[in-house]
């Protein structure tokens, strides 16, 4: 089965899709009816342990009682998110993307009038300027430990020494938990992560951009992804808890940097893309690009040879703080 996308698999249906009542919560584990989760997603003809393919993005359907949420980045065009769940009967049912909510604020009067005196309304590109946008999606799970996460030396780019992209995928971890932004925000998030060294085992996710599965390790690498494709995160959940989640890198198709080289040209920051994956994984969705494209969790990457995205704007740091 492969819809073109949610919208068009939900048209003509009698299903009405509470998505107010599903966002900022995850499906709950403990309520089995299928009543009660068609109101949230939409029941699908796949099993536990099947694949299931939307747009780009491939998951295996989970066991019963957790959730898996698959994003694919694309180096052109918007990236791509399918979120399934699987409750205790068996059933798998597609969840919806939840929509952008710019209500929510940050009540602190020193960052306020901090990023108001260090931004415009509007940024150059006309988004909406990333000190300003209050925009923030949420995934509907969260992390309750400290996120321990490895990363496979090993699977280094060319181009790139393996210490250095070690460093910056450190930092770009860093940059979701410390919600690293130029607004002037303090660090009000509790989300935590532990970098536990070098692994020989990579990211769950094969050369198709397929979430396969878990492996009892959170485990970060580059390889090979269908081309077009910058990276791949599986974050796996039961309960509103996520348990396991791996992220992948294209390095055959794409050419990566981890200091910024002189001359630049086609190659695509570690740092920022990985900002915006870990952001996946601690448990914040996509905002739209075209009003909010200045934020880290906008659906594209800004350009090659920049970092932008490793910068957190005043809607990533809300959905963190909402989470966390």
């Amino acid at each position: 089965m492969r819809p073109r996308s949610l919208r068009q698999l939900l048209a003509g249906s009698s299903l009405v899709l509470a998505a107010a009542a599903f966002a900022g919560c995850a499906p709950e584990a403990e309520s089995t009816g299928d009543e009660t989760h068609a109101s949230r997603g939409f029941a699908l003809g796949v099993k536990p342990g099947d694949a299931y393919t939307l747009g780009h993005v491939t998951l295996i359907a989970p066991l019963p009682g957790m959730g898996v949420v698959g994003e694919v980045v694309p180096e052109d065009g918007e990236a791509e998110i399918v979120h399934l769940f699987t409750n205790l009967e068996g059933t798998v049912f597609l969840m919806p993307e939840h929509d952008a909510n710019e209500d929510d604020d940050i009540a602190d009067p020193v960052a306020e009038s901090s990023a108001e005196a260090m931004v415009e309304s509007t940024a150059s590109n006309g988004s909406i300027a990333p000190c300003k946008d209050k925009a923030s999606s949420l995934l509907g799970f969260k992390w309750t430990k400290p996120y321990e996460w490895y990363f496979n030396a090993s699977t280094t780019p060319q181009g790139v020494s393996a210490a250095d992209a070690e460093a910056k995928l450190g930092q770009a971890a860093k940059n979701i938990t410390a919600q690293r932004n130029s607004c002037g925000f303090a660090d009000q998030v509790s989300a935590t992560h532990v970098y536990r060294g070098r692994t020989s085992s990579k990211a769950q996710i094969d050369a198709n951009g397929t979430c396969v599965g878990t492996d009892g390790q959170n485990s970060v690498s580059f390889g090979d992804l269908p081309q077009g494709t910058l990276g791949v995160a599986c974050t796996y959940y039961a309960a509103g808890e996520a348990v396991e989640a791996d992220v992948k890198f294209n390095k055959v198709d794409h050419k990566w940097f981890g200091t910024k080289p002189s001359g630049c040209s086609g190659r695509y920051s570690i740092e920022g893309v990985a900002t915006h994956e870990f952001g996946h994984v601690f448990g914040l969705g996509h905002v739209t690009e075209a009003k909010h494209g200045n934020l880290t969790m906008s659906t594209a990457v800004n350009a090659a040879c920049q970092n932008s995205e490793a910068t957190l704007g005043r809607g990533d740091v809300i959905g963190l703080r909402k989470l966390y």
